[in-house]
């Protein structure tokens, strides 16, 4: 209960801390609002079918299946956590335990500043500097002396694939992922760290000690990861090669959810169902984002709960 000194302060602030819901309410009714004509019109087969066939001649001749962007979605982003997972960990255990306070400084002033860069200049680096560095010194290699694992089976040729998005993506999530990690790995007290000491711990085995007392956190960090690399647009939309792609080939381009509505958005208008049918892609990342904010956030409250 509070007292009647604060309840007129609260009364003010309170509006402006409703805009934030009433946002949210609006956004994902204008996506189901919007989406629902495609869904309507195609069924399930809107998310089961790889078909892209826009047509200004009629109703009839239009068709839309998302199947594409929804694989390529899934893999850049399964890609983007394999990669960031790790080496978000040994950050934050070099960062909190080994480093000196000068280059512990240095580190967590640079992914502070890589977390705050523009999405775009990742892309702009990807096409110009990854893609090329990646396609000579790995895909080439691999597809060469690997052709018969499918994930290698295809020859590498602009270097825009699942896989260059996918390294993009990592590189992108890693501070986010980094800094759930780093709060968690913080909030564990200084007597659980000297117990395990105590027992005669190395430093292999110290770590996998901290790192089972957040094993929540690391897991919400991966599903936050998760949803944040499945949402990102311009970055992966430079480098993942843009086609309506369905091969296991890592090195075949692709398209993902986002990418497909930077590059379609703009002449949806033109064409029957389209933008209903882009949107119907901004729900599915909907779903998603919640599903994985709201188990991630719940496994965060956990660790928290643990260490006060």
């Amino acid at each position: 209960m509070l007292p009647k000194y604060d309840k007129g302060f609260f009364l003010l602030l309170l509006p402006f801390a409703s805009i934030v819901f009433v946002v949210f309410i609006a956004l994902t009714y204008v996506v189901l609002s919007v989406s629902y004509p495609s869904i309507s019109k195609f069924g399930t087969k809107l998310f089961t079918e790889n078909v892209w066939r826009p047509s200004e001649a009629g109703e009839e001749f239009v068709r839309y299946g998302l199947l594409a962007p929804l694989y390529g979605t899934l893999v850049t982003s399964l890609i983007a956590a394999t990669i960031a997972l790790p080496l978000s960990l040994s950050t934050v255990y070099l960062v909190e335990e080994l480093a000196r306070s000068k280059l512990r400084e240095v580190l967590s002033t640079t992914i502070d500043l890589m977390a705050g860069l523009p999405t775009v200049l990742y892309g702009l680096w990807g096409v110009e500097v990854m893609i090329p560095f990646i396609r000579d010194s790995l895909m080439t290699p691999l597809h060469l002396y690997l052709p018969w694992i499918p994930l290698f089976s295809c020859e590498p040729l602009s270097g825009a694939s699942f896989l260059s998005a996918g390294i993009l993506l990592a590189i992108m999530i890693i501070p986010f992922m980094h800094s759930l990690v780093q709060d968690a790995y913080r909030s564990i007290p200084r007597t659980y760290r000297e117990a395990a000491l105590s027992l005669g711990a190395n430093r292999y085995e110290y770590f996998r000690i901290m790192l089972s007392m957040i094993k929540p956190a690391v897991i919400a960090s991966l599903l936050l990861g998760l949803g944040r690399a499945s949402s990102e647009t311009v970055a992966v939309a430079l480098v993942v090669g843009n086609s309506f792609n369905l091969s296991p080939c890592l090195f075949s381009p692709g398209y993902t959810i986002p990418s497909l509505i930077a590059n379609q958005f703009s002449e949806s208008n033109f064409y029957p169902y389209m933008q209903s049918a882009l949107y119907a892609g901004g729900l599915v990342l909907l779903l998603l984002g919640v599903a994985s904010s709201i188990t991630g956030l719940i496994m965060m409250r956990k660790v928290r709960e643990m260490y006060g």
